[in-house]
């Protein structure tokens, strides 16, 4: 075997085991690519969502989701009892913190497919308007909007 042959190989080699520790971190680490339903969040999830102030003591989380590959800072959004919480370090304000009587117009596309999340809509009557993303894997996006939806005494089959 020549000498660039063999270069090759352990420089293909290195680029391998680099995508393996790669992904094996980001599935270590980073947030499952579905909805989780409240009861599911994991703890580490629950401890940045309390350091964020984003949770009353007495809300529930009925559904998580974060589009986000390692920090979930970087975009989370879920349903509690009492809001619709969203969150991104990369927007002015970071937090948006929206009561379900604050919703002036709310809609949904779904997207079924398996590279592509379901959207929301929502514009609040102070003007606030927000989309935000949610995952379609194992048909959670319709539990997570149709929570939304249950508040604001929507049918799931209509359009606000």
């Amino acid at each position: 075997m020549s000498k660039t042959h063999k270069s090759l190989g352990l420089g293909c080699g290195f680029i391998i085991g680099a995508i393996v520790i790669t992904l094996f971190v980001i599935g270590t680490y980073g947030p499952d690519t579905a909805v989780y339903p409240g009861r599911q969040v994991p703890a580490r999830f629950m401890a940045t969502i309390r350091s964020l102030d984003l949770l009353q003591e007495d809300e529930q989380i009925r559904f998580f989701y974060s589009d986000s590959l390692l920090d979930i800072k970087a975009g989370l959004y879920f349903v509690t009892d009492q809001n619709l919480v969203l969150y991104s370090s990369s927007w002015e304000e970071p937090a948006t913190i929206i009561p379900f009587d604050q919703i002036a117009s709310f809609d949904a596309l779904y997207d079924d497919s398996f590279l592509e999340d379901s959207s929301v809509f929502v514009t609040t009557y102070s003007g606030i308007e927000v989309s935000f993303p949610v995952s379609s894997e194992k048909g959670l996006d319709k539990k997570f909007i149709g929570a939304i939806q249950e508040k604001l005494n929507i049918d799931p089959d209509d359009r606000f």
